[in-house]
């Protein structure tokens, strides 16, 4: 490769699009320039790096070896020169950064909704994109920098990201204020008996955690309901005999409407986490947004839930 005084670093920024898309077409698209310049591009990064870099095939472009290889230096390159650019004009009340999170509705209404109701009042013009958690796709995502944080659980978070703890939250039982079992204690017969509603946000089955923890206790329940998220399940609930299992945290604004109570068997708290890829470790303005995580983390373990009562 030529001496990097001979390099224009706008080609990287080409190539790394180039990397991404693997289209021509839709390189030009999402850097707003026409496909000549993009070709134009190309053709220097070619003579640039004396290799290829691309095929063509039937589906777009293919990425050589050697392109595939450049794939985490240049998009480590890229950062480190926007992190030497934002250093001196980061600050949060002028600041206009947009981050893109992934996370489920659990997670955006018990972390994410107090955290973007803090941020916005210190940086107002900072702006959230909210996506649905794709766990297939989610390293992906990371690495082609499509999200910058996801709110997840570590068993669901992929091996090449830094994480930070965020809370813990425990699973407990709601049925209906109207339900008949509402003024009695329930017993493992009787909540295996009930007609139960299962969240799934990825799968769409009818089995889950709690069908595990029975298993090894013998015993078996009828999932009646399977639905992806869980702020359907108050208005399911309500006014039926259905029962479910779901975290405390995400169950707690509805106590008025819904009986919440221990389950009638042991089952494990769970912790979640925040993830973010090593690209973006340095970047001011995600180190800004990860110590108000800290902050809100810690707020709430300072103010933990009360165990639930009867």
């Amino acid at each position: 490769m030529d001496n990097i005084r001979n390099v224009d670093l706008n080609l990287l920024v080409v190539l790394d699009v180039l990397l991404d898309e693997r289209s021509v077409s839709r390189s030009a698209q999402r850097l707003n320039l026409s496909q000549p310049a993009v070709s134009g591009a190309l053709k220097r990064l070619r003579e640039t790096f004396k290799d290829p870099l691309f095929v063509r095939t039937r589906q777009g472009i293919r990425p050589t070896p050697q392109a595939l290889e450049l794939i985490a230096p240049v998009k480590t390159v890229l950062q480190d020169i926007d992190t030497i650019l934002s250093v001196a004009e980061f600050g949060p009340d002028d600041a206009e950064n947009v981050f893109t999170i992934a996370a489920t509705d659990y997670a955006q209404m018990t972390f994410l909704a107090p955290l973007m109701r803090e941020v916005h009042r210190l940086a107002p013009n900072i702006r959230f994109s909210i996506v649905s958690t794709d766990i297939p796709r989610m390293s992906g995502q990371f690495d082609r920098q499509e999200i910058d944080f996801a709110i997840t659980v570590p068993e669901m978070a992929p091996q090449n990201v830094q994480a930070i703890d965020l809370f813990e939250d425990k699973y407990v039982c709601a049925v209906s204020r109207h339900h008949p079992t509402a003024t009695h204690e329930m017993s493992l017969g009787a909540f295996c008996e009930l007609d139960h509603v299962l969240v799934t946000p990825s799968s769409g089955g009818f089995y889950g955690p709690t069908d595990d923890a029975l298993a090894k206790l013998g015993r078996r329940r009828h999932v009646s309901v399977s639905v992806p998220n869980f702020l359907s399940l108050p208005g399911i609930l309500a006014d039926s005999e259905f029962i479910t299992v779901a975290p405390e945290r995400i169950l707690r604004p509805f106590t008025e409407s819904l009986r919440i109570f221990p389950t009638p068997l042991p089952l494990p708290a769970f912790k979640v986490i925040g993830a973010w890829h090593e690209l973006s470790a340095r970047s001011p303005a995600h180190t800004w947004l990860r110590e108000k995580m800290v902050e809100l983390s810690n707020r709430m373990d300072e103010h933990p839930l009360k165990d639930v009562t009867l």
